[in-house]
């Protein structure tokens, strides 16, 4: 995947000690995707396209480690996610995150939440606007409400703030009708590293995020309190194991530490209580 290469030179830009070889590789290896962080297209051996995310140099945290970390507490939650893994790369990590939006040599359309909806750039939206836009467009009405939910409520025991509305995607696997994709770009934010970034509210009134909002809200997601509770405890008990999970990746007891604030907070004392 020529992984070194590629971060030598994403390496380059932000020091600004970059050469015409590196804009040149960049140029033509790399890929014009969004997003704050470093990023290329690369080749998987089966010739499957994927998105590897490199470290920034002012990076305080082990920033792919995190996202893996995520997707893999994610999937353990019951919540279909994009094919993961994290690759060294002497000593730093890179995500590498396998494409959905492609079948072989075919490409899958695929729109933000925020391109389904209609909202204009800046406009955060809501969870519950989003499930409006499920019943209107989707395909499997039900069974996307009932992941949406399970993504809210993931998103806030994983502290997922980088939560916008352009980090869900929807597939046309039907003509004229979406489903949601897998779930991509979770990183849990330790507490630190809050104070600039919001999350998409879960209604519409932009109340502070809490899980007893979230199960009031549960009926506009198709659900009854019995199966919200039930999905909330699946959630629960997978973000609990963040640190066994983690010592699984292999990841690195600092690496780990750095994160405790996300996993460790409030809204999991509030999980408990409501659990029983």
């Amino acid at each position: 995947m020529r992984l070194n290469t590629l971060l030598h030179a994403t390496d380059a830009i932000h020091s600004e000690t970059e050469t015409a070889q590196d804009l040149r590789f960049l140029l033509g290896a790399g890929s014009p995707l969004g997003g704050a962080r470093p990023k290329s297209a690369v080749s998987l051996a089966d010739d499957r396209i994927a998105i590897a995310k490199f470290p920034k140099p002012d990076d305080t945290r082990n920033i792919a480690a995190g996202e893996i970390l995520a997707l893999t507490l994610a999937q353990q939650a019951g919540i279909q996610v994009a094919e993961h893994r994290l690759v060294s790369v002497g000593s730093q990590g890179v995500a590498v995150i396998t494409r959905f939006d492609r079948v072989k040599n075919t490409r899958l359309p695929f729109i933000s939440a925020a391109s389904l909806l209609g909202l204009p750039h800046g406009e955060p939206g809501a969870y519950t606007m989003l499930a409006d836009g499920i019943r209107q467009f989707g395909d499997d009405v039900a069974g996307d409400l009932r992941e949406l939910w399970r993504r809210l409520i993931f998103s806030l025991l994983a502290s997922n703030y980088d939560d916008h509305l352009r980090n869900h995607g929807f597939l046309m696997h039907q003509p004229g009708r979406w489903s949601l994709s897998p779930a991509y770009d979770l990183n849990p934010v330790p507490e630190i590293d809050r104070v600039r970034m919001s999350k998409t509210a879960i209604t519409e009134e932009q109340q502070e995020p809490s899980l007893a909002l979230a199960l009031d809200a549960a009926a506009r997601f198709g659900l009854k309190g019995t199966e919200a509770k039930k999905i909330l405890r699946a959630v629960f008990t997978a973000t609990s194991g963040w640190r066994k999970t983690g010592r699984q990746l292999r990841l690195k007891a600092s690496t780990l530490d750095a994160y405790a604030s996300a996993f460790e907070h409030p809204l999991r004392d509030e999980a408990n209580r409501l659990l029983g």
